[in-house]
């Protein structure tokens, strides 16, 4: 199922117009992002870098246009695509562990009262293995550096 999905562009938009009420911030963006590809949105301040985002991810309809997630609408497409905002707010004195942080990503929708397995500890660590962060399990989240809690939120996306 994901090589199949692979085969398509990973992000596809044509023409696409998007803004807030009569507003207009994008016009006619074209953009293609490929499997591998590295994409980097810089511009001044107010130039629509966020609007592009939350077109993306499906927080604001396009006003025209199309966009394309693995070859899908983006409601179909986001659940393949995970996002780590810059800052995430976070009461440091909560006392949830890296390893917990973690587990959260293996709910998923509609899964909210459902018991871990032996099989969700181990893609957890392995995770958390992934992105360097292996022998940080148990340490507290608000002990993280800002760079290491952002890794904590891949290895639970």
């Amino acid at each position: 199922m994901v090589d199949s999905l692979l085969s398509q562009p990973v992000i596809a938009v044509e023409n696409l117009f998007a803004g807030y009420g009569t507003t207009p911030v994008l016009e006619n963006i074209n953009l293609r992002v490929e499997e591998r590809d590295f994409l980097g949105l810089i511009g001044p301040n107010g130039g629509g870098k966020t609007t592009l985002l939350k077109v993306l991810l499906g927080l604001i309809q396009p006003q025209q246009g199309t966009v394309q997630i693995l070859g899908r609408s983006v409601e179909q497409g986001r659940r393949y695509v995970g996002y780590v905002p810059q800052w995430l707010e976070f009461d440091r004195a909560f006392p949830v562990r890296v390893l917990d942080v973690v587990r959260m990503g293996r709910l998923g929708r509609g899964k909210l009262f459902r018991r871990y397995h032996q099989q969700d500890e181990a893609i957890v660590r392995r995770c958390l293995e992934q992105v360097g962060m292996g022998d940080l399990g148990d340490r507290p989240l608000g002990a993280l550096s800002g760079g290491q809690r952002q890794r904590v939120y891949i290895a639970r996306l």
